[in-house]
């Protein structure tokens, strides 16, 4: 069947059921403690490139993804992710920040409409476990 016949609507459910299933691989592979919080997450994030040369980018990621600019840290997190082969530590963090957004998202009406925020982080998911 041709993607246009499957339409908008079955398109973004098949999207968010994807997105929603390698979330939550992602975070089982996060150890499986309780979730953490956003600032939990972003420190976790900071300190697992402590001395990288993407340092700089994650400090960014971080920032406006407290400030809820979702979509500019996800681009961000995506150079960093771009710029090399990341530590099981660094993938774990990764994982803090996609439960975190995931989270928004759920709790957001306007934020889980967003596909492009969606496309976002299931590339981030992807690229960040394919190095696995």
């Amino acid at each position: 069947m041709p993607p246009t016949a499957i339409g908008l609507n079955g398109l973004l459910k098949s999207r968010l059921l994807l997105l929603t299933c390698l979330g939550m691989v992602f975070l089982l592979l996060s150890c499986g403690k309780k979730s953490p919080s956003q600032a939990d997450a972003t420190a976790e994030l900071a300190a697992s490139f402590e001395g990288s040369p993407a340092k700089e980018d994650v400090i960014k990621a971080n920032a406006a993804f407290m400030e809820g600019r979702y979509k500019e840290s996800l681009n961000l997190l995506h150079k960093v992710v771009g710029s090399g082969a990341l530590t099981e530590r660094q993938k774990k963090a990764m994982a803090g920040i996609v439960g975190q957004l995931l989270k928004a998202v759920h709790e957001d009406p306007q934020l889980s409409k967003d596909i492009q925020l969606h496309r976002l982080m299931e590339l981030l998911v992807l690229r960040t476990m394919g190095e696995t």
